[in-house]
């Protein structure tokens, strides 16, 4: 028999965006609907072994909490079957099933009647729940006069002295002062090793690794993936830094004026194309770190200019410069141009790593002027994004760098 198991599970809400809209569902006895249904879980399906420890990840609004409130019986599913075999103890909400105006004892007496203990039960562990939350003498102040850490302190010391079966914890390890998450993390491991099933939501991914049998990685209210606690882990890391590094299409060719340094410009020249090639002599935007990158710029001199400095900028999403280069840095000189032309700054090996960058492109009366006065002749400012595939080996951050290791063996010394 499994601990837990969880068979096409679905949870909508209905989203009321004015006063009233629900009542008026009511009188017209839902044959009209005034609500936006959202969908916070979709078609989840998973099985808990007893005496197994499972994480929950994911980003914020992926369907965490509704899963373990699911899970404890304090919202209902829309769809789907739930099987829990034995007694579910659970922290979800800190502050629930305590009041604020009674003290910290009286809030405990409350808390472990709502899980289903009788008086007497709970004054046999009341004293071992004092002194877990290390409240001290503030156990008997009114609830309303603790810090968000103290009332998580209580609740978890609530959740873990009950007696149970299954445990649902829902993102304490995130909360409280350093000192209590290792006493959480210590209290987690324990119950494992004593049988207990345990599982549990956080962002801490070096906790939930430590002591997490398996994790469960939900994305927009959908199961991601399932499985052992490194897998999961490096799945997710590697999903969050390629959506870290991406640019939305949608923001191309829209001249992004919170990011863009240079509104007017001199004229005199334009910038009529752009483009990028590869070390096959292909148009692309989707290249390899350590390849060949060539950017090709077209432009006219409508009137003469005198040597021209054209520049090229590779930026992070974030407006970061990664990569740039200018003909006054290479000692090219321009000369006197009027006309049509071409450019070509050519890349042997674009060591930068796997990630989204737009590319700006701009032609200045000269390299200093550029930062001073911030008006070029022609300039096109985000506009442009490249994509950089990098294999893991290449390592993490910004640029690839090529390393060599050695191991030297060394005589022994004292």
């Amino acid at each position: 028999m499994k601990a837990i198991s969880v068979r096409n599970l679905t949870k909508d809400y209905r989203i009321y965006s004015q006063r009233g809209q629900k009542f008026k569902e009511l009188i017209t006895l839902n044959r009209r609907q005034f609500h936006e249904a959202k969908r916070a879980l979709h078609d989840i399906s998973f099985d808990v072994d007893p005496g197994e420890c499972i994480g929950v990840i994911g980003d914020n609004g992926s369907g965490k909490s509704t899963l373990l409130k699911i899970l404890a019986g304090t919202t209902a599913p829309t769809a789907g079957d739930i099987e829990i075999g034995g007694k579910v103890s659970y922290l979800l909400d800190p502050a629930t099933g305590f009041n604020p105006e009674f003290s910290g004892r009286e809030n405990v007496h409350i808390k472990c009647a709502l899980l289903g203990l009788a008086p007497p039960q709970t004054n046999e562990l009341f004293d071992v729940v004092h002194d877990f939350s290390g409240l001290g003498e503030r156990i008997d102040h009114p609830m309303k006069t603790y810090s968000a850490g103290m009332v998580v302190r209580l609740g978890f010391a609530v959740a873990i002295h009950v007696p149970f079966d299954v445990l649902l914890i829902d993102e304490v390890l995130s909360v409280g002062d350093y000192l209590f998450q290792r006493k959480c993390v210590a209290a987690i491991r324990a119950f494992k090793d004593h049988g207990k099933t345990i599982m549990v939501s956080s962002h801490s991914l070096s906790d939930v690794a430590t002591f997490c049998d398996r994790l469960i990685l939900l994305n927009q209210g959908k199961m991601a993936m399932i499985g052992g606690t490194d897998a999961v882990v490096q799945a997710y890391v590697r999903d969050c830094d390629r959506r870290f590094t991406s640019i939305e299409e949608a923001r191309v060719p829209i001249h992004d004026q919170a990011l863009a340094c240079c509104v007017d410009t001199l004229g005199k020249a334009a910038i009529l194309a752009v483009h990028f090639i590869d070390a096959e002599g292909k148009e692309t935007t989707h290249f390899t770190s350590g390849t060949g990158l060539t950017v090709r710029v077209r432009f006219l001199a409508e009137e003469e200019i005198v040597n021209p400095c054209i520049r090229i900028q590779f930026l992070r999403n974030d407006g970061m410069l990664v990569l740039g280069s200018n003909t006054y840095r290479h000692g090219i000189d321009l000369g006197r141009v009027k006309g049509h032309f071409e450019v070509l700054c050519h890349f042997p090996s674009i060591n930068i790593l796997e990630g989204d960058y737009y590319v700006n492109v701009g032609i200045w009366p000269d390299e200093y002027q550029s930062f001073v006065a911030k008006t070029p002749y022609d300039v096109h400012e985000y506009r442009y994004i490249v994509n950089i595939e990098s294999e893991r080996p290449h390592g993490g951050g910004l640029v690839l760098s090529p390393s060599q290791w050695t191991l030297n063996r060394l005589e022994d010394f004292k």
